[in-house]
């Protein structure tokens, strides 16, 4: 006479079908894609996920419990775990998915900033790639201590540095109302030693030292005017005036 209780054998061979279709997915996982180019960064390694190793685990323990448990038609109860564990699995990948994509999308935008940037660069003289390179390590220093500023500003700060100094971070100003007090400007974006102290950063102490001068000159203008926008000689240009000192 049949009986529907089937063997250990047959119950454990049945789930190992589910086992098979998540442990699979690490591999799987590999061949997603793969981003050339310098900023992109190596293949994304997905089966080393939380999530996809907490799956992992969720098979082989209900595999595990299948040896202490009887099941009346085991593959009907095994195509249940299967279509529930498939349902995770699929929001697993496609939250995982979602994120390799956006890290795929952030590093072909800064891939391709980087290209035009260097294209732009070999249009431009020697001297004002160097100011520039002052210009952005000044700026990243800026931003890791609070100011709200970034690679959208090296133009407006450049020609505040051109107007005021004409790039020399030597640069004295012996003429002006500064001087005739006693405390002439100095460096790239002509600051006077009182304002030079007043905003400098901790360890960037040298007036003379061009990225010590631009960290100064910057948040001077930040404190006074609010930003550039507000910088009298910048607002004077961008209606067709001339530039004014700040």
């Amino acid at each position: 006479m049949e009986t529907d209780w089937a063997p250990l054998g047959t119950k454990v061979s049945a789930f190992v079908v589910a086992a098979g279709v998540l442990a699979g997915a690490g591999a799987a996982a590999n061949a997603m894609t793969k981003v050339g180019g310098p900023a992109s960064g190596a293949a994304m390694d997905l089966s080393a996920s939380p999530e996809i190793q907490t799956l992992s685990s969720d098979v082989h323990a209900k595999t595990a419990s299948l040896k202490t448990i009887q099941i009346a038609n085991p593959a009907i109860e095994v195509g249940k775990l299967l279509q529930l564990d498939k349902r995770q699995a699929i929001q697993q990948f496609q939250t995982v998915g979602k994120s390799a994509a956006d890290q795929v999308e952030t590093n072909r935008k800064a891939e391709e900033a980087r290209i035009a940037r260097e294209k732009a660069d070999a249009g431009k003289s020697p001297h004002q790639r160097q100011v520039e390179g002052w210009i952005r390590e000044a700026i990243t220093i800026l931003a890791a201590n609070g100011t709200a500023i970034d690679e959208n500003s090296v133009d407006e700060i450049y020609l505040i540095i051109q107007k005021e100094s004409g790039g020399n971070p030597n640069a004295v100003n012996n003429w002006d109302s500064n001087a005739a007090k006693g405390t002439p400007s100095k460096g790239l974006m002509q600051c006077i030693d009182s304002t030079f102290n007043a905003h400098k950063l901790p360890g960037h102490n040298d007036i003379f030292n061009p990225v010590d001068n631009i960290i100064a000159g910057v948040r001077y203008t930040y404190d006074r005017y609010g930003g550039f926008e507000g910088h009298p000689g910048l607002a004077s240009i961008s209606v067709g005036g001339g530039y004014q000192g700040y």
